[in-house]
């Protein structure tokens, strides 16, 4: 009996030891489980993480009232003594103060403790994290109800290192959620900045542990506004600064019209054609102080940024900032990636394809960029451009389309990849059949509960390789009137503003010509 008694306690023992165990692998719920990539400073990096020196370095934290009055002053002595040095001598220091805290070294490793937020377990454990409403958030809140929480990861990292350093964590990543949920797959959405960490990740590790991959709004061919402005190429361009404004302002459309008008009218009175010849004076004079005092020491060494700098741009950058001897291994490192990651990315993804995993991207338009770069000029979706999130898209000028008779660049078996607006032409792009256009969807938008994410979901989903002629549900190119909450096949209609608007511009134009005509006049 007593040796019956032993066996029973034994194996009642053991079996409560091995539960556990077996809970956390009977978490396979029949639903490949999915990594969400994030883009850069979804959460602000932190100085000194948990000591009483802990400071939050991305995003600066501005004191405005000192910007602004030291700004004031700055522009003041620079008017009163005809020199923007004098500008410069106040704004140097304040950008330094900024910057400094978040900068590298001349090796491209973190000068100071800098800690990103991670996650390292499921959104099970992160409840706040899964209830997002937008942005990488959102779409992780959606996938939550549609996969579970416990099947859902969320990858954030220090997005000013080096890639291929962060592809380390990122598999680690990837084989926790594989331990987890007790699959040998899993799934990735790519995020803005998160393409060039994926494409670290794949260029190191391949594609056996990935079952599907989209690029969502994703600097899959670098950015231009970062290769424009590391090459010293700043500009400000009068309609892009209108647009961008316009778009910055509000997203009510009636606010939209009246903003419209109004700075059709400085336009028309020639006050913006003034501020921007100014500006751009003042950019011209003080565009190499700003490089070697504040860029080259406080960003130009951060790897993050520098892998997003393109082919036709990279070298002219890197003779441009940084001195060979000074930051040569900063140089090693940043070539690495250039030239076996960034410039083999069309390989890299098409060896994906043959493994067999899925790769689509989902790529947004009729947005303007910071209106600071030549670039500025062209599609993007607020942020990164939209040539850069396709893939090679050729695009109409923002605000434009093609002109009449345009035929799209590659014929591909006759089949039609222009927009029906006819601002895109997809023939172009890399993976032209994988590539998904969306107008006026902000970058990486993902609202929760969406047809946006429900579409992504849906891309993710698909066995084989989806294209854009899988589905008739889902053509090439959607519109949205809510920022992709809800969704429509695009088609041929043309946005006419209100004839009210040009009404008020004859009735100032008029004005201006009957003061023309009685300053003629001396009373």
């Amino acid at each position: 009996m007593k040796k019956l008694l032993s066996v029973i306690l034994a194996a009642v023992i053991f079996s409560l030891t091995v539960v556990p165990a077996f809970a956390a692998q009977n978490l396979d719920n029949g639903k490949t489980p999915l990594v969400v990539v994030c883009g850069m400073n979804v959460y602000p990096l932190i100085k000194d993480k948990g000591t009483p020196d802990e400071k939050q370095v991305w995003a600066p934290v501005i004191d405005m009232n000192e910007v602004v009055l030291k700004g004031l002053y700055g522009a003041a002595s620079a008017a009163f003594f005809r020199d923007w040095n004098k500008l410069g001598d106040v704004v140097v220091p304040i950008a330094n103060k900024l910057l400094e805290p978040a900068a590298c070294n001349a090796d491209g490793d973190s000068k100071y403790n800098i800690s990103a937020t991670i996650f390292p377990k499921s959104m099970a454990y992160y409840p706040d994290v899964a209830n997002g409403g937008y942005s990488e958030q959102g779409l992780v809140h959606s996938a939550c109800d549609a996969l579970g929480p416990d099947h859902v990861y969320l990858f954030n990292y220090d997005w000013r290192t080096d890639p291929l350093v962060n592809a380390d964590a990122l598999n680690t990543l990837i084989k926790t959620a594989l331990a987890e949920t007790s699959h040998n797959k899993v799934d990735l959405a790519v995020c803005s900045l998160g393409a060039n960490q994926a494409l670290a990740y794949f260029a190191k590790y391949g594609g056996n542990d990935i079952e599907s991959c989209v690029f969502l709004s994703a600097a899959f061919g670098g950015s231009l506004v970062a290769s424009e402005i590391f090459t010293k190429q700043i500009v400000i361009d009068k309609n892009v600064l209108k647009r961008y404004v316009n778009q910055t302002v509000t997203s009510s459309e009636n606010v939209n019209f009246i903003v419209d008008i109004l700075l059709d009218v400085l336009d028309a009175a020639g006050a913006l054609d003034r501020v921007l010849n100014l500006a751009n004076t003042g950019t011209k004079a003080l565009v190499d102080r700003a490089f070697n005092e504040v860029l080259q020491d406080n960003l130009c060494t951060m790897p993050g940024l520098w892998a997003l700098v393109r082919e036709g741009n990279y070298e002219t950058a890197k003779n441009a900032m940084l001195d060979k001897t000074k930051y040569a291994k900063l140089i090693a490192r940043i070539d690495n990636f250039h030239y076996n990651v960034r410039v083999k990315r069309q390989d890299i993804i098409s060896n994906l394809m043959k493994q067999g995993v899925t790769v689509t991207f989902c790529s947004h338009y009729d947005y303007s960029s910071m209106p600071v770069f030549p670039s500025a000029a062209g599609q993007s979706d607020g942020l990164v451009e939209t040539p850069c999130t396709s893939g090679g898209a050729a695009c109409a000028p923002l605000g434009g389309t093609f002109p009449a008779g345009y035929i799209q660049k590659n014929s591909l078996g006759g089949k039609n990849y222009i927009s029906p607006d006819r601002v895109i032409d997809a023939s172009t792009c890399m993976f032209p059949d994988q590539v998904w256009f969306f107008k006026d969807v902000h970058h990486v938008a993902c609202p929760y509960g969406s047809d946006y994410n429900a579409f992504v979901l849906w891309l993710l989903a698909q066995k084989a390789q989806p294209t854009v002629w899988t589905d008739a549900r889902y053509p090439q190119f959607f519109g949205t009137n809510d920022n992709g909450q809800t969704l429509y096949p695009l088609a041929e209609t043309p946005v006419i503003k209100p004839d009210m608007q040009k009404i008020i511009l004859s009735v100032f134009e008029a004005v201006l010509n009957l003061k023309k005509s009685l300053s003629a006049f001396s009373f």
